[in-house]
């Protein structure tokens, strides 16, 4: 139990989280620069880019959207989270009757 809450406390950190990131990022460099010639290298960590970057946009547009909810709505992020996975529970359920 310990151990999740040091986790996530410093998961929740930006400056932890991009730490966390650049030292994989060197990982998989070394690795790659072990196997591939410099054309090889090249294709691939741009791919690796490029994945990195649609999946920030991802993460921030979700953040607007919940931000949005949390404003509109006057509620928390964690009942935003609730009311979804209640509507996601019912619509299981009515998937499973019909």
């Amino acid at each position: 139990m310990f151990f999740n809450k040091l986790a996530i406390s410093f998961l929740s950190n930006r400056v932890n989280i991009t730490i966390v990131q650049c030292v994989l990022y060197f990982i998989v460099g070394y690795v790659m620069g072990q196997h591939l010639n410099w054309i090889q290298f090249i294709i691939v960590f741009i791919m690796i880019l490029g994945i990195q970057f649609i999946t920030r946009i991802k993460a921030t547009s979700d953040g607007m959207v919940f931000r949005e909810l949390m404003v509109n709505h006057e509620m928390k992020a964690n009942d935003i989270v609730e009311k979804i996975k209640e509507q996601a529970e019912e619509a299981k359920r009515n998937n499973d009757i019909n």
